[in-house]
């Protein structure tokens, strides 16, 4: 099957598209720079010659380059928590919605997946999550752009168009073409681990692209409207997610109690200073209020279409914190045991 992917220089796209070739699949990559994609998939013994230089919202280009091909996957954003970077965000997002799922769409091709996002089905008050729960009122501009371009694809799939969509939790694991938002986390989760108010959602970035390769092998059928996954992985309260990270690294991890009040007060107050001087930190009224108010999401409906079984967390997390050392990310003192 000839696939055409976005994001393939990304965490998600990365993995997918490497799935995608080991089980045979001939795939066309959009990237901007070619380059890193080609030195990225070389590492790992394979290799990439179809490769489209340009941008997703270039829907002419894209139009082009989807030629002869028989699906789509779609994983390509921009993602940035700097403020003056908002407005930038949003559009391109949303623009790349268009050009890369609405081409896809007029050329009639049957298999598309889009990956969207766990976090725009999170809400206040939430206490379980499913693909029924409404979207969610997010308030940074790429969790916003997210939300926004899947109700643009929920608008598509009600009027007949055949594209199926994936919502992640917290995506982690090895081979990070790029450090990910979740995996730096790792690197300061080994240090320590708050004590407060409900856990974490974690997914193993080679589960998804099993999820996205089964799915671009088996079209939707029926109800387009139906063809909506989450794809949670495993949900650890902080406290458990504590030990499972002691019990791998063989290290005590501090665990200062911080209440989900005073986190989210820490998160809007970096939010407000950071109006008047920029500068980067995975701190944010918004993030907090993930860490603090997170409600298990259910990975029913995409375990009984996949029949797979999630990685467990050992595996997820130890070779997350092997992989970190051995890039650089993480000094080997905070791995413990796993840096031998």
């Amino acid at each position: 099957m000839k696939i055409f992917v976005t994001g393939a220089t990304g965490f998600v796209g990365a993995h997918t598209a490497r799935a995608l070739l080991e089980a045979g699949h001939d795939l066309r990559l959009l990237a901007r720079d070619p380059a890193a994609l080609r030195r990225y998939f070389a590492r790992f013994g394979q290799r990439v010659d179809d490769i489209v230089e340009g941008d997703m919202r270039d829907a002419p280009l894209v139009g082009k380059a989807m030629a002869g091909c028989d699906a789509v996957f779609h994983a390509a954003a921009l993602v940035s928590v700097d403020p003056k970077r908002a407005d930038e965000i949003y559009r391109n997002n949303i623009a790349g919605i268009d050009a890369v799922l609405g081409t896809a769409c007029r050329l009639g091709i049957g298999r598309i997946v889009y990956v969207s996002s766990l976090s725009v089905l999170f809400q206040k008050g939430v206490t379980r999550i499913d693909e029924a729960t409404p979207l969610g009122t997010p308030a940074n501009a790429y969790a916003r752009s997210k939300r926004d371009c899947d109700a643009h694809v929920r608008r598509l799939q009600a009027a007949g168009r055949p594209i199926q969509m994936t919502y992640p939790a917290g995506i982690f694991g090895p081979d990070d073409p790029k450090l990910s938002e979740a995996n730096h986390g790792v690197t300061a989760f080994v240090k320590v681990v708050p004590r407060t108010s409900t856990g974490l959602q974690a997914i193993d970035v080679r589960d998804l692209a099993a999820v996205h390769r089964h799915l671009l092998e088996h079209p939707a059928e029926g109800d387009y409207t139906a063809a909506r996954f989450i794809v949670g992985g495993r949900y650890y309260p902080w406290a458990a997610f504590r030990r499972l990270l002691q019990g791998l690294t063989g290290r005590r991890i501090p665990a200062p109690p911080l209440p989900g009040a005073l986190m989210r007060a820490m998160g809007g107050t970096v939010d407000l200073i950071r109006r008047i001087v920029p500068f980067e930190t995975q701190v944010s009224g918004e993030a907090m209020t993930y860490v603090t108010r997170w409600a298990e999401a259910s990975s029913a409906r995409i375990l009984a279409r996949t029949g797979m079984a999630f990685r467990t967390g050992e595996e997820t997390f130890g070779d997350t914190i092997r992989w970190l050392v051995a890039a650089g990310h993480l000094d080997a003192r905070h791995a413990g045991r796993l840096a031998a």
